[in-house]
């Protein structure tokens, strides 16, 4: 394995289109997929009630990975960032951040998300962000460098 550049793990999270969240909900591990958008140093997601959310609003840290694998190579590349999350009440970022969420995945789930202007939030949805303490990414390694599948399988 090799480290990778913050670049190429901003870049993993520009392009990939899932994520998946792990938090602590009633005292245990509790990981969900999520639909994400990297902006201004933080990761922005939607989320409405449930085990999730409630687990976020308890304040603890969160952790985020987000990960790529080739198939007619075997490479791949992973990211972790970890962070405490917060609702945001800024209306514009919201908005910001909705857009965003649009535009990323208008061309991965096709026209249902190819509005002209972003839909606003059901009352129970909120906009969640998780400001980026510390981020850091590995991959599979390119060249003559050793070839490792994830989790050292």
């Amino acid at each position: 394995m090799e480290p990778i550049t913050k670049a190429q793990c901003q870049r993993l999270l520009a392009e990939e289109p899932v994520g998946h969240l792990a938090v602590i909900a009633d005292d245990e591990p509790y990981v969900t997929p999520i639909s994400f958008v990297h902006m201004n140093d933080a990761v922005y997601l939607r989320t409405g009630p449930g085990r999730r959310l409630t687990a976020l609003l308890a304040g603890g840290r969160c952790c985020i990975e987000v990960s790529r694998y080739s198939n007619e190579q075997g490479d791949w590349e992973s990211v972790l960032v970890f962070g405490t999350a917060e609702v945001v009440e800024e209306s514009g970022e919201e908005a910001d951040a909705i857009g965003l969420l649009l535009v990323k995945y208008r061309n991965v789930f096709g026209s249902a998300l190819a509005f002209s202007r972003p839909t606003p939030l059901a009352p129970q949805e909120v906009v969640v962000k998780v400001p980026i303490d510390e981020m850091s990414g590995r991959s599979s390694g390119a060249g003559f460098a050793p070839r490792t599948r994830p989790g050292r399988l």
